[in-house]
Order: structure tokens, then C-alpha cells, then sequence
């Protein structure tokens, strides 16, 4: 199978207590109810240093220093060029530990070992240990000890390599504690996040190669000049060699699927040149991958991983197509756009879509690419950080886009769909938060 994994004897049991004294949900609900959680409280979760991730390290015998990494950063595309990769790897036969953010229906989602989401009694006894340390693994951010939690798991899993989602940025990112990696990759880069990481491209791709590590190859997915240019200058200074997913985006002799597939994504032309380049890089490290193995990756990825929320499709009964998607920044947004109205002209029939976003990031770019013919059904995410549905019914008026206010996703969701007809497509976008809660009404 290629490269031998790193073992180490401390990987055995790695719980001191039995989960019969707290229930999964209760456990989870801990860790969203003790925790700062940016997905809930926005900026005042945020921590501009890695020391309490590194505390919670040190407390679990750092599990960073026995694993191996793919490390991916980027604006968009990261988490489906994550889930692209770690495919490959496990169709090839290794034991592949996945970590991604933020989930859509169930916390599980986030620390996958092969597609399997971590179990109920592992998270459950993970929380209780945190417990019991009473204060002395510091005062860690959910996020911080989530990231402490899957490293925990994939080295009690002994996994052959772990690939590594950053959540936010890169520099200061909490994955970025890890020593080493076997790649570093980063994909596009757009404006998000701007309070964090910087109000331009340039800064914000600074940030992003802040993973980049001595002598550690890099992959840069295709992005603007002057993103690449400010990688390129940290990769020179990190003494990383470049691999260009450009040069191979248009290669049909190594892009091309080797058998029918089914829905395939027209938004991930670029991410399967960045997850292509990234298993060639790889292979040059001594990573074996049969053609099978990397078609799974490029084409098949979400049934090896169980990924949703980014181009999925779903054909109703009565004919009308539903798309879920959670592209919520500008370049995001705009490809997603483009894609839904050739869907739309293809069938011939009426756009309805269900949209909903955060209140902290900037709304007027992304209103001003959606399109003012399709009926519109405003809605929030129960979350604190989302913008109301009446609040961005009236932005969103100063664009043309006129339409509905409801009260919940689902119920948004619901009168989309009881008025699509025969042809219609319904999308559900503007936040992951919004498609997890669509998700979970459908289910």
C-alpha cells in the first residue's frame, strides 16, 4: 500500500472512563453549552494564538507528533479537496483519519476514520476525561478541543495518515500545531473573513501559508495572480517545492472518470486538479495509488466519506430538482450562481430558493450575484450569529430579489417545495448552517 504508518504503544485505550455516567447528547451539549464556539458566538470565540490548543496537546501526550498529515488550507474548496484525498487514500487500503468544519447534522461528522464518523461512547468518554482533568487542560475554545478530541481518536485508530481541514485561515488556525506534513495544499483563495485575516487577498493568502512547514511540498489549487504570488514567496521562505494544479486542471487523460457517474459536480473542476496534484505529489513521497484509488477520489468521494452540503443533488418525485449547496462567500456564491441558472435553463423550468446567512460577514457582494427572477424564501439557521429573515428580506430588497419571510429553515424549505413544480429547481444556499438544517428536515 505504499508508505508504513507511524506506530506508537501509547495508542491503545486511549479513555480512562466509561461512558455510562453521561449520554452522547448530553456530551455534546457540554461542549457547545462550557465551550466559546465561533460557530455560535462569531468573534468573541476567536483566539489569535495556538497555546490552548497546544495545552490540550500536551495533556493527551501529543498525538500530533505520532501521525502522519495532508494539511489543506484555503477560502473555497478545502473541505471537499479534504474529502477528494482522503478517498483515494482509503480505497487504496490505508486507514485514513479525517477532519473537517463545521458539521452539518451531527457533531460526529466533523472526525471521520475511513468515512466513519466517530463514535457516540468515544466522544462521550472523551468529554468525561476533559472533565475530570477539572481545569487542567486550560480553557479551550470548542473548536480547540474538538481538534484535540479527532487527534485523540485517529491515533487510538492508528491511522496510516490524517488529512487536515484548517477551520479558519492558517497561521493561527488550531490544526496548525501539528509538527509536520507529508503535503501542504491550498486552495482558492476569496474575501471571507476579513476581520480575522486581513481586508485583502494578499493578506488573507499570507495568512493561508502560515501551514506551510520546512521542506514540506506545497500544492496551490488554480487562484488569483496575486494570491499565488504571496504563496509562492512563503513557500520560498519555508524551502517548500510548488506543484501547480493548473497545470493539470484541463488534463483529460488524467482528470477524465473511468466509468459512468453519477451527479457529478460542475463546481469541482478545480478542486479535482488540486486533490490530482496532490496524489501525484504524494506518489513522489512513496504513496502507492492504483487508478482505481484515485478515480474514487477525484469522481466518488462522497460515497467513500459520507460528504454532503456542496452540490448535492436531489431529484423529487414530482420531477422537480433540489440542490443543497453552502457557498456562502463571493467567489463561492458566484460559481454556484452560474451553475444553478444553467440547471435552471436545462430544465426549462422556475427557480425557488431558500437562503439564509450569518449576520457578521459582509451580505451586499454576495446579494448583488443572485438573480432576481426566482421566487426567494428568507430564512435563519437557529444560530445567535444569524442575520433574521426580516432583516435581510430589506437588503435584499435594495437588489431586486423580492419574496417571503419565514420563521424556520424547514418551513422555508417546505413552501419551496410544495410550490416547485415539474422541472423546478429549488435551492437551498447562503450558509452550511442553512443547508445542515435543510438537511435534517429532509432526513
Amino acid at each position: 500500500m505504499g508508505i508504513p504508518p507511524i506506530r506508537d504503544a501509547r495508542a491503545t485505550s486511549p479513555f480512562g472512563l466509561t461512558s455510562s455516567e453521561l449520554t452522547y447528547e448530553a456530551a455534546v451539549q457540554c461542549l457547545y453549552r462550557e465551550l466559546p464556539m465561533f460557530q455560535r458566538d462569531g468573534p468573541a470565540a476567536y483566539k489569535a494564538d495556538l497555546s490552548a490548543t497546544k495545552r490540550v496537546c500536551a495533556a493527551l501526550g501529543r498525538p500530533e507528533n505520532d501521525l502522519r498529515f495532508v494539511h489543506v488550507a484555503g477560502t473555497n474548496g478545502k473541505g471537499t479537496v479534504c474529502h477528494m484525498v482522503a478517498a483515494a487514500l482509503q480505497t487504496q487500503g490505508h486507514s485514513v483519519g479525517l477532519f473537517t468544519s463545521p458539521h452539518l447534522m451531527d457533531f460526529r461528522e466533523r472526525i471521520r476514520v475511513n468515512g466513519a464518523c466517530i463514535d457516540e461512547e468515544a466522544v462521550t468518554a472523551f468529554v468525561q476525561r476533559w472533565q475530570a482533568a477539572d481545569g487542567a487542560w486550560g480553557s479551550p475554545s470548542f473548536f480547540e478541543l474538538t481538534f484535540g478530541l479527532a487527534l485523540d481518536h485517529f491515533r487510538a485508530a492508528q491511522c496510516d495518515v490524517v488529512v487536515l481541514e484548517t477551520g479558519m485561515g492558517g497561521r493561527l488556525d488550531s490544526t496548525n500545531v501539528i509538527p509536520r506534513a507529508e503535503v501542504c495544499v491550498v486552495t482558492n483563495i476569496g474575501m471571507d473573513h476579513q476581520r480575522f485575516l486581513g481586508d485583502n487577498i494578499r493578506a488573507i493568502a499570507k495568512e493561508k501559508g502560515g501551514i506551510f512547514k520546512d521542506g514540506v511540498p506545497v500544492v496551490l489549487g488554480p487562484m488569483r495572480p496575486e494570491a499565488q504570488s504571496e504563496l509562492l514567496s512563503s513557500a520560498l521562505r519555508s524551502s517548500s517545492e510548488v506543484h501547480f494544479a493548473q497545470e493539470i486542471r484541463h488534463d483529460e487523460s488524467v482528470l477524465r472518470p473511468r466509468g459512468p457517474v453519477e451527479a457529478p459536480s460542475p463546481v469541482d473542476e478545480a478542486n479535482r486538479a488540486t486533490a490530482a496534484m496532490t496524489l501525484r505529489v504524494l506518489q513522489g513521497l512513496g504513496w502507492v495509488f492504483s487508478d482505481r484509488a484515485i478515480e474514487a477520489g477525484l469522481w466518488r468521494h462522497k460515497e467513500c466519506t459520507g460528504q454532503q452540503g456542496r452540490w448535492q443533488v436531489v431529484q423529487r418525485d414530482n420531477g422537480a430538482t433540489l440542490v443543497l449547496d453552502g457557498a456562502h462567500n463571493v467567489d463561492g456564491v458566484a460559481m454556484v450562481a452560474q451553475k444553478v441558472a444553467e440547471l435552471v435553463q436545462e430544465h426549462g423550468g422556475q427557480l425557488h430558493v431558500v437562503w439564509g446567512c450569518v449576520g457578521d460577514k459582509p451580505l451586499e457582494e454576495v446579494l448583488a450575484l443572485l438573480p432576481q427572477d426566482a421566487q426567494w424564501h428568507w430564512c435563519a439557521a437557529d444560530l445567535p450569529r444569524s442575520l433574521s429573515p426580516h432583516d435581510l428580506s430589506l437588503v435584499a430588497l435594495d437588489h431586486g430579489l423580492q419574496g417571503n419571510v419565514h420563521p424556520s429553515v424547514k418551513d422555508a424549505l417546505g413552501e419551496a417545495l410544495d410550490a416547485a413544480l415539474a422541472r423546478d429547481v429549488v435551492w437551498v444556499g447562503g450558509s452550511l448552517f442553512v443547508v445542515g438544517e435543510a438537511l435534517q428536515s429532509l432526513a
